[in-house]
């Protein structure tokens, strides 16, 4: 129909092409439409030829071609009334959903409509969204997929072949929507990008006619009200929302001309002001005189200023002069300075060349005491070994001599005894025999059970005493950090009322007993500290950068001389508790901040450590400058861009360090990695950094009991284990006596032989075995002892080795002290001899400065003077001579002014006059042009509308005659006649039906008609307004309710021919009907069929894929 534009200024023929989205509210007939004549009868047949014959689009020749946008390819419901989960996939052109009542087919319909935004009302199924989610779900979910091809997609860069459009319902009555392309991807969530889709595609979701559902049908079936068809036809084919358009322009039009109205009462008024001011501009002439003078006097004004000027140069460029003559002195004691800060560095090198050497010398010792280290652990792995087998072999050597002198006493025995029955007692001692080996055997096994777990006992202990250890250790270091912790935790908690307790408790009574020494006299300068108390951040983030940076000097104190660091150590032993004394630095003091705009680092991006500090004392910002050069380390927060800035790229001029916001410092060819995360001394919020050490306090604590506990039960399992290991063993002892016993008892009683005399052979033999036994176990013992011998002489030389390794190690170590103390030393004489280089360097910059300074000002005066100069030639092209001054000169100026004042309160200021006439004019000529504009487009609006309103008419004809013609047709098909009567005066439409049964009779009311006759008719109908509409798709549900099967065939067969001359249109059809035995079904080309199953409320995903496939092997069988 027609689309809807963003202006209405243009006239826009009547097309077919797109529709404009409707919006709801019941049709108001345009005023100027209905004063027209237009036909109140309906078209007639002859019109209707007309029509057909000159319009070629209404014969709709067959398009092969389907749809290429707007058309419903899938719709997915999920808890969507009584549906579980719903899935469909509908075919291009005629879709037939065929199920009983009850099963839910109604809700494919109503799914739509939610789906595509339309409002619970519309779907005659609830009142509310949230009615639709099934009973017992928190949610409900529905997604359809619209297909998007061809030269008429929308957006297809972005949503690909198909647009998705999922909306989820919830039981608090919200929605949401999801617009998603073929791939899954979320393009929009507005609801406007829905509404401009719907648009693009033609898809009327509020239409009754593109989307029929049950009660629509029966309503309309039972209605007799002419204007509801009339407004059902106006609906259909989007003329209502033609009219609205046409009224809300009008609405639009009479505002306009309201403002119109408006602005043209206001321009009598306008002009008569126009000229009052116009009147007061003339007025202003007389002033003119005076305004002369006071410009001559201005031109002597400027003149006097430049000779009293010119005055002010000599007595600045005679001291400079008397400054340049002392420039020499300075040059020599800066010179000196430097010889011996060389010379002090030349003996730290010296020094540190010697510990390098010393340090070389152990690295190169560090391969040998390894290597000697694990030979001796080798060493003594061997000598443990040889004793352990020593020791077993000796057992075996007690026991088999046992034996030995147990079977000699047998022997002896044997030949003492006299024997009897010897057929008895051999059955009896063989029965005895037996049992002894049957105790023998479960004895033995009992044994290697008991080694075992002895065994695993020992390992069991000696893994807990190593666990053991390491806990001690952990305990340990717990503690330690605990009391620094508490420690800290009390610095803190006290520093909420003072600052100076966060370096701790004595440090306010330290700086009070100062500033007594001060005021007494004590100090020649008043000493400065702790210095991290004298700073303060601009950048909180930098907090744990700077301390790194700085270091211990957080903590230090500066003194200005040896005498101040005396008296202020004397009072630092007296209140600082031992061990926490801090540092004294001695560096001259200078009231005058360095300038160090030359010697400083300049970066564009990352800032110096002295641009991030506040340091109002110029004291302590040059003692930093002083003793770590803060102007040349750069503060960069991100660990890459600070190697990027100081390793990969060349790093910037006088800069060799940076401080990462970690804490790490960063140099040129090295990296170290800072030993804590959190900042000491300079954070901003105490009461944030209390929180953070009570609850490292408390993890600590915790930390500790788990420890604790740990502790008690490795030292419970420990004695556990010893105890059962020392069980275990004595239980092993008593099964190796009983063992050992046994073994000896079957020995004897195997050793019993029954001939006369007794025969002792055997166990002679026996005991000549354990002869040799014992002479090869007493010749492995002394292997064993030379071996070991020879074991014990490696391992005393492998220690003796290792000794000699770490003898030197521990001697270059101790070596090495003294050096280290000698360096520190010459850091200390590098130091001070950098604070005298650094003093008379100073204080040469400062004679520098100062003469430059003089220079600067003697310069600034000259260029002062010229700029006068240059001024006054402005002012004035001849120079004047003046004797009177420039204030003189000046006074006389302010009187005239006062005066031309004075004449501007009566008659009003100049410039301010000039200025409200000028804008008063240029306000009046805007709104004379703004009327003469709202006028032209008042009536090219006016010509527009008229031209929309004759079109408005003639396209309402057009289509009148085309659905009429269409209905004439279709029921002719059934053998019916009858025509829609159309009258667009009164606004309504009526259906005049004549059944082949009626004898010719004309029926006007269609309820006289059979229930499937006016479901017939109303077929006809709605595919009469199918026709005039745009829509990609139509649905219809249970249109066939009332019908006979002659009359549900006839109306079958019509729909099917419609979709086959409209294959570029999609069909849904929903029935409670059987369709598969009608033959006009059987093109399965076109048509696809679904079949409901009997609705199961338990049930997931319903197989209609599966039911599909099985109808087609059906047919195709």
């Amino acid at each position: 129909m027609v689309k809807r534009k963003g202006s209405n200024t243009e006239v826009d023929q009547p097309s077919t092409s797109k529709r404009a989205r409707a919006q709801s509210g019941h049709h108001e007939e345009d005023p100027d439409v209905e004063e027209e004549e237009e036909e109140g009868d309906g078209a007639g047949e002859e019109d209707v030829m007309n029509l057909t014959q000159g319009d070629p689009n209404l014969n709709h020749p067959n398009e092969v071609k389907e749809a290429d946008t707007g058309i419903i390819e899938a719709i997915s419901l999920k808890n969507f009334m009584c549906h579980s989960r719903l899935e469909f996939k509908f075919g291009p052109n005629v879709n037939f959903v065929v199920g009983k009542n009850g099963s839910g087919k109604s809700a494919v319909l109503t799914g739509l409509v939610v789906g595509l935004g339309g409002k619970a009302t519309i779907t005659d199924r609830g009142k509310s969204i949230k009615s639709f989610i099934k009973h017992g779900q928190n949610a409900a979910e529905v997604a359809i997929r619209i297909r998007n091809r061809g030269l008429e997609a929308y957006k297809p860069d972005e949503y690909g072949e198909a647009v998705i459009v999922e909306r989820r319902l919830a039981q608090d009555g919200a929605t949401s929507y999801r617009l998603k392309s073929i791939k899954g991807k979320t393009i929009s969530t507005k609801r406007e990008e829905l509404s401009h889709v719907l648009d693009h595609f033609n898809i009327q979701v509020d239409n009754p006619v593109s989307i029929l559902n049950q009660d629509t049908s029966r309503n309309f079936l039972h209605s007799r009200n002419a204007s509801d068809k009339y407004k059902f036809f106006l609906k259909a084919t989007q003329l209502e929302q033609m009219s609205s358009d046409y009224s809300t322009i009008q609405e639009q039009r009479e505002e306009i001309q309201a403002t119109l109205r408006t602005k043209e009462e206001t321009v009598p008024q306008l002009e008569k002001i126009v000229s009052e001011k116009e009147q007061r501009f003339k007025d202003l002439a007389t002033l003119q005189e005076l305004e002369k003078k006071v410009e001559g006097l201005k031109n002597m004004y400027a003149w006097a200023q430049v000779h009293e000027l010119e005055k002010q140069l000599e007595p600045i460029a005679k001291a400079i002069k008397q400054e340049e003559a002392r420039t020499p002195k300075y040059d020599q004691k800066v010179q000196e300075s430097m010889k011996k800060v060389e010379a002090a560095e030349a003996k730290h090198q010296d020094i540190q060349q010697k510990l390098q050497e010393l340090a070389d010398k152990v690295q190169a010792l560090n391969p040998k005491h390894e290597e000697a280290k694990a030979n001796l652990k080798l060493k003594k792995d061997a000598c443990k070994k040889t004793q352990a087998e020593h020791r077993k072999v000796l057992n075996q050597l007690k026991t088999t001599k046992r034996d030995r002198e147990q079977v000699m006493e047998r022997i002896d025995e044997m030949k003492d005894s006299v024997q009897q029955d010897y057929e008895a007692e051999r059955r009896a001692r063989e029965e005895q025999i037996r049992l002894l080996q049957e105790q023998l055997q479960k004895l033995q096994a009992q044994q290697t059970t008991t080694d075992h777990q002895i065994d695993q006992f020992a390992q069991a202990v000696t893994l807990y005493k190593e666990q053991l250890y390491n806990l001690k250790r952990d305990e340990q270091d717990i503690q330690n950090t605990t009391r620094q912790l508490q420690r800290r935790l009390q610095d803190l908690q006290s520093s909420r009322n003072n600052s100076l307790k966060r370096f701790g408790n004595f440090m306010p009574d330290l700086v009070r007993q100062i500033n007594q020494a001060y005021q007494q006299g004590r100090f020649h300068q008043k000493p400065r500290g702790p210095l991290g108390s004298c700073i303060s951040l601009r950048d909180p983030e930098l907090a744990l950068a700077v301390e790194s940076c700085l270091k211990n000097l957080m903590f230090a104190f500066c003194a200005n001389d040896h005498h101040d660091e005396r008296v202020l150590e004397g009072i630092m032993k007296q209140v600082c508790p031992q061990g926490r004394r801090p540092s004294i630095i001695i560096s001259r003091f200078h009231e005058r901040p360095y300038d160090v705009s030359t010697n400083r680092v300049q970066h564009p991006d990352y800032p110096a450590v002295l641009d991030v500090l506040d340091i109002e004392d110029p004291v302590v910002s040059n003692f930093l400058i002083d003793q770590r050069k803060i102007e040349c380390v750069l503060m960069i927060k991100d660990n890459k861009e600070a190697r990027q800035v100081m390793q990969l790229q060349r790093p910037p001029r006088n800069c060799n360090e940076a401080f990462t916001a970690m804490g790490d410092q960063v140099y040129t060819n090295r990296y170290y990695s800072s030993n804590t995360d959190k900042s000491s001394y300079l954070r901003v919020s105490i009461e944030e950094e209390v929180q953070e050490t009570q609850e490292r306090l408390q993890r600590l604590q915790q930390d500790g009991s788990a420890t604790r506990q740990q502790l008690a039960e490795l030292e419970q399992d420990i004695r556990k284990n010893q105890q059962e290991q020392r069980r275990h063993q004595t239980q092993k002892m008593k099964t190796q006596e009983s063992i050992n016993k046994i073994q000896y008892e079957i020995r004897d009683l195997q050793s019993v032989e029954e001939p006369t005399p007794v025969d002792v052979s055997t166990l002679e033999e026996e005991v000549m075995m354990y002869d040799e036994q014992i002479k090869s176990l007493e010749e492995k013992m002394e292997t064993i002892e030379t071996d070991f011998n020879a074991q014990k002489e490696d391992l005393e030389e492998a220690e003796s080795a290792y000794q000699q390794i770490d003898q030197q190690i521990r001697e270059l170590a101790d070596s090495a002290d003294p050096l280290k103390d000698d360096l520190g030393r010459a850091d200390i004489e590098i130091s001070q001899a950098k604070q005298h280089r650094k003093h008379y360097e100073q204080k040469h910059k400062e004679h520098l400065k100062k003469i430059a300074d003089m220079q600067k000002e003697h310069d600034k005066h000259a260029k002062k003077v010229e700029e006068e100069t240059g001024k006054a030639f402005q002012i004035c092209p001849e120079r004047l001579k003046v004797r009177r001054t420039a204030k003189n000169i000046e006074n006389e100026i302010v009187q005239i002014q006062k005066r031309i004042a004075q004449e501007e309160v009566k008659r009003g200021n100049r410039e301010e006059v000039t200025k409200d006439y000028y804008e008063s004019r240029e306000q009046f000529g805007t709104i004379k042009d703004q009327i003469r504009e709202l006028k032209r487009f008042i009536k090219s609006l006016d010509e527009i509308m008229f031209q929309r309103q004759q079109l408005y008419k003639d396209f309402r004809r057009m289509l009148a005659l085309r659905s009429n013609h269409f209905f004439i047709n279709m029921l002719h098909q059934r053998g019916f006649s009858g025509k829609m009567k159309f009258d667009h005066r009164v606004c309504t439409l009526s259906l005049e039906v004549q059944s082949s049964e009626s004898n010719k009779q004309v029926t006007k009311d269609m309820r006289s008609l059979s229930g499937g006759e006016r479901s017939f008719s109303t077929v006809c109908f709605i595919l009469a307004l199918w026709d005039s509409m745009e829509s990609p798709f139509r649905c219809l549900d249970e249109f066939d309710v009332f019908m006979d099967m002659v009359n549900r065939r006839i109306s079958m067969e019509m729909m099917m021919k419609v979709a086959q001359d409209h294959r570029h249109k999609q069909f849904i059809f929903l029935t409670p009907q059987d369709m598969s035995s009608h033959s006009y079904l059987r093109d399965q080309s076109i048509m696809r069929m679904w079949r409901m199953p009997d609705p199961d409320r338990g049930t997931g995903v319903l197989p209609f894929e599966r039911r599909v496939e099985e109808e087609d092997d059906d047919r195709r069988n």
